[in-house]
C-alpha cells in the first residue's frame, strides 16, 4: 500500500525562537571523507519498531538516492540494520531490514539544497513510513520483525558496510527511538530540543558541542560518536526552518535541441517551491546576454515542493543567433535562501546533443543510475528521424570485468519507458551502438528526464556517453502513440508457480490510427538451470493477436563470435538468449497491418515456450541464478492527424470540475472522486501549449489565468490513472 500526501506545514516561528538553544550548532560534512563513527550497542538495535529523526541541509545531492547517508547501520549476511539516505535531486529513502530482507520507502525529488528540512523515518511493525517537516509523505507495507544490526557500527554521514556514500551538507538533531512515533508526536517535538530523558529515546545527538572531535549522546546511553576527518571548522550554525524558498530549476524554452533559433521564440522558466508553505505570488525575470531584463509577476498558487513552468507573454526574435546566455531569476518576499534564486545557462541549439558525456557508473560513490533533465522542443514536426548513440569507455584503472545488462530510459510525466538496452562487454571499451527512437517522438517533447542505468557491481564501472541525434525532414507519420504492454525486468521462467503466459492486454486502437506495430526488447538471463536457462537456452515464443498465434520469436543470438567488440575476456563467443556481451540489443518489431481496426479493441498476449526448471529455488551461490527474462514491450500507433481529437461540444470530465467557468482569472480545479492531479496543461484552441503545472498528487489546485488572452482554452488534467480534458472560457 503506497501513500503520497500533500506537503503542508506551518512552522510556528515564535515558539521556535524560544525553544532553540542559544548554542545551536550543527555538523557540516564535506561529502569526501567526513563522517562520525559510533560503536555498536544494544540500544542502537531496535527489534519491534523504531523512529529516526534528523534535520538535514544538503550542499549538493549525490546522484543516487542511497549515495548520501544521513544515518547508516547496515550489514549483510544476512541483511540487517537500517539506513537513512537522501540524494538524486532531493529524494529521501528510509531502509530497514525486516525478516532479514531490505524494505524501503522513498519520496519523489522534493527537497532543495542549502535549506533545512526535518526528516523522520518510522517502522511500525507493518509499515515503513517517511515524514518531511512533520507530514507523512510515503508509506510501504513491511510486515515482520526488525533484523537488528548487532556487530555493525553506526555512521553519521557514511555507510559502514558500503563506505564512500558520504553526506555533503549539514546534519543536526539526530534522534533514534525504539518505538514508532506518531505524526502528532513528531510534529510536537521536531523543532525543539529534547531533555534526553524521554521514554523510548535510545540515542540523541543535539550536536551543540561546537568544538572538539567527540559527539555526545544526550540520551544517557553513552553512545558517543567520534568525528573522523573533521575538526573545529566542521561545527557550524544549527538548523533554522525555511518557510519561504523559491528557486529557478530550469530554462524550459528555448530548447538546447534543434537546428537553430527562430523569430518567434517563447521564453519559459521552470521554478520550484522548496519551502513548507504554499506560494501565492512572485516575480520572475529573464535576461538574454546584455539585453534589458524582462520581469513578470506570476500570480499562481504553488503548493510546497511543487514545480511550475511559466511562459512569458511576448515573443523574442532570436533568428540568426547561434547561441545565447540566458539568466532566470525569481524573487519572493521572505525568501532567505538566495542560493537557488538565479540560474544562468548558455543555449546553443544542436541536432546532436550529448545527454551524458562519459558519465561514470559504478557500484559505489558514482552509482549505477544517472538522471539528466532535458527540455526538448515543444514539437518535433520538423524532424523525420530520431536516434540515440551510446559508447562505453574505461575509467582510470580499467573497465568492469563482467557482462551486465544496461539500459537507457526516459521518464515522462512520472512514467518510465525503457527505450534502449545493451550488455556491457567483458572489461573493454566498446560502443558505436545506435537505436531508432522515432517511435517515441510523441514522448520526446517538452521536459524529459533521461535515465542511464548499468547493473554494475564493481567499483571501477564504466564511462557512459549518450548522444541524441535528430534528422531534419518530414516524418513518415507526424503523430505516434505509445502504449505499454509488458514491462518486466525479472519475469521468472520455468517456475511451476509462475505463469509462462504474460498477462493478456485489451487495447483500444485509436480512430486516427493508420498503422501500428509491436516493439519488444527481450533478453534471457540466469544460468546453471535445466537447459542452462535462460541465458544459454534456445526457445521460440509467440505473440497472440485476438486469440490466434500470430508472430513467432526465435530468441537466440548465434553470431556472438562476430561481435565487433572483440577481443574481450570471458565467454563472449557463446550464443545467448537474445543478446551478446558487448553488444546492443535491438528491438523485435511486428507489423500489425491486417490485425487491427481503427476505433476497435485488439487483444494481445505473449506466451513463452513451455519449460520447467528443475532447480527453481532462487539464487544458489555462483552456480545457479534463477532463469528470468527482461521484457519491455510497447504498441506503437501511427497517425497523420493528432490522436487527441477534442469535440468542443462534447467535452465532459467525470473526475474533475473547474469553476468559475467562464472565469476572469482565478480557476479552481477540484477532484470529484479523490483522483490526485499529477500535471495540468493549458492549451489554446490551436493546440499550442500555454502553461504547464507539474504537481505531486493533489486533489485541489487553483490557477491564475489573468495573464492569458480572453478566449476558449482546453485544460488537460493528468492523474496516475486518467487523463481528462475540460473546456474553459477566459473573459
Amino acid at each position: 500500500m503506497k501513500r503520497i500526501s500533500k506537503l503542508f506545514l506551518v512552522v510556528l516561528l515564535s515558539a521556535l525562537a524560544t525553544t532553540v538553544s542559544a548554542q545551536n550548532f550543527a555538523l557540516k560534512f564535506d561529502g569526501t571523507d567526513d563522517k562520525v563513527g559510533i560503536l555498536d550497542s544494544p540500544e542502537l538495535n531496535p527489534t519491534n519498531g523504531m523512529t529516526i529523526e534528523a534535520w538535514i541541509n544538503a550542499s549538493e545531492w549525490n546522484s543516487n538516492i542511497w549515495g548520501g547517508v544521513i544515518v547508516g547501520k547496515q550489514g549483510t549476511n544476512p541483511d540487517k540494520g537500517y539506513c537513512f539516505t537522501a540524494g538524486e535531486n532531493g529524494r529521501v529513502e528510509f531502509t530497514v531490514s525486516v525478516n532479514e530482507g531490505w524494505k524501503s520507502v522513498s519520496t519523489p525529488a522534493l527537497l532543495g539544497t542549502n535549506a533545512w528540512y526535518h526528516l523522520a523515518g518510522v517502522y511500525t511493525g507493518t509499515q515503513v513510513m517517511l515524514y518531511i517537516n512533520g507530514q507523512l509523505i510515503q508509506t510501504e507495507d513491511a510486515i515482520g520483525e526488525l533484523t537488528h544490526g548487532t556487530g555493525v557500527v553506526m555512521n553519521l554521514g557514511d555507510n559502514p558496510t558500503w563506505p564512500g556514500r558520504f553526506w555533503n551538507g549539514k546534519l543536526d538533531e539526530i534522534r533514534i527511538w525504539e518505538v514508532a512515533r506518531s505524526e502528532a508526536e513528531i510534529q510536537a517535538n521536531m523543532s525543539v530540543e529534547l531533555t534526553g530523558t524521554e521514554t523510548s529515546l535510545v540515542a540523541y545527538y543535539p550536536m551543540n558541542e561546537g568544538t572538539g572531535i567527540v559527539l555526545g549522546d544526550a540520551s544517557g546511553n553513552d553512545n558517543d560518536g567520534q568525528l573522523v576527518n573533521m575538526d573545529d571548522t566542521s561545527w557550524v550554525e544549527g538548523f533554522q526552518p525555511v518557510t519561504a524558498d523559491m528557486g529557478v530549476i530550469g530554462i524550459a524554452s528555448p530548447s538546447v535541441i534543434g537546428s537553430g533559433f527562430g523569430a518567434e521564440e517563447k521564453i519559459r522558466l521552470e521554478v520550484k517551491n522548496f519551502a513548507t508553505e504554499a506560494v501565492t505570488g512572485f516575480d520572475l525575470s529573464y535576461q538574454i546576454d546584455e539585453e534589458p531584463i524582462v520581469t513578470e509577476t506570476v500570480n499562481v498558487s504553488i503548493p510546497p515542493f511543487e514545480t511550475y513552468i511559466h511562459t512569458f507573454n511576448d515573443f523574442v526574435d532570436l533568428s540568426g543567433m547561434t547561441g545565447i546566455t540566458i539568466t532566470g531569476t525569481v524573487a519572493l518576499e521572505g525568501d532567505d535562501n538566495t542560493e537557488n534564486n538565479i540560474l544562468t545557462e548558455t543555449i546553443e541549439p544542436t541536432l546532436n546533443y550529448m545527454i551524458f558525456d562519459q558519465e561514470r557508473h559504478n557500484y559505489g560513490g558514482y552509482g549505477q543510475a544517472h538522471t539528466r533533465t532535458v527540455y526538448m522542443p515543444e514539437n518535433l514536426d520538423d524532424y523525420s528521424e530520431i536516434y540515440v548513440n551510446i559508447d562505453l569507455d574505461c575509467p582510470t584503472g580499467g573497465c568492469d570485468p563482467w557482462d551486465q545488462p544496461a539500459k537507457l530510459m526516459i521518464n515522462k510525466d512520472g512514467e518510465n519507458y525503457e527505450i534502449a538496452r545493451y550488455i556491457t562487454p567483458y572489461g573493454v571499451a566498446c560502443g558505436g551502438w545506435t537505436w531508432d527512437l522515432t517511435d517515441f517522438r510523441s514522448l520526446l517533447v517538452n521536459e524529459v528526464d533521461w535515465v542511464s542505468y548499468v547493473q554494475v557491481w564493481g567499483a571501477s564501472g564504466w564511462l557512459v556517453s549518450v548522444q541524441l541525434e535528430l534528422i531534419e525532414g518530414s516524418p513518415a507519420y507526424p503523430y505516434t502513440k505509445v502504449t505499454k504492454l509488458w514491462n518486466e525486468d525479472n519475469w521468472v521462467y520455468g517456475d511451476p508457480d509462475i505463469s509462462y503466459d504474460f498477462p493478456e492486454k485489451e487495447i483500444l486502437i485509436q480512430p486516427e490510427t493508420v498503422a501500428a506495430k509491436i516493439r519488444m526488447t527481450m533478453t534471457g538471463h540466469g544460468q546453471g538451470n535445466t537447459l542452462n536457462a535462460a541465458e544459454f537456452s534456445e526457445f521460440t515464443h509467440h505473440i497472440w493477436v485476438d486469440g490466434e498465434e500470430t508472430f513467432a520469436q526465435h530468441l537466440w543470438k548465434d553470431d556472438c563470435d562476430q561481435n565487433s567488440c572483440s577481443p574481450q575476456n570471458g565467454t563472449y563467443l557463446y550464443s545467448r538468449s537474445g543478446w551478446c556481451p558487448g553488444q546492443d540489443v535491438q528491438p523485435w518489431e511486428w507489423d500489425m497491418n491486417g490485425h487491427f481496426a481503427p476505433g476497435e479493441t485488439v487483444s494481445l498476449d505473449y506466451v513463452l515456450a513451455d519449460y520447467t526448471n528443475l532447480l527453481n529455488t532462487g539464487y544458489n551461490g555462483s552456480s545457479h541464478t534463477e532463469p528470468h527474462y527482461r521484457c519491455h514491450t510497447y504498441l506503437i500507433e501511427y497517425a497523420d492527424e493528432d490522436f487527441v481529437k477534442i469535440d468542443e461540444q462534447t467535452i465532459v470530465s467525470r473526475n474533475f470540475e473547474a469553476y468559475p467557468n467562464p472565469t476572469t482569472g482565478a480557476l479552481q480545479l477540484s477532484s470529484l472522486n479523490n483522483e490526485k492531479m499529477q500535471r495540468i496543461d493549458l492549451y489554446q484552441l490551436n493546440g499550442k501549449l500555454a502553461a504547464t503545472y507539474q504537481l505531486n498528487g493533489v486533489a485541489d489546485y487553483r490557477i491564475d489565468l489573468s495573464n492569458q488572452m480572453p478566449g476558449i482554452y482546453l485544460i488537460r488534467v493528468q492523474t496516475t490513472n486518467t487523463t481528462d480534458v475540460i473546456k474553459i472560457v477566459v473573459k
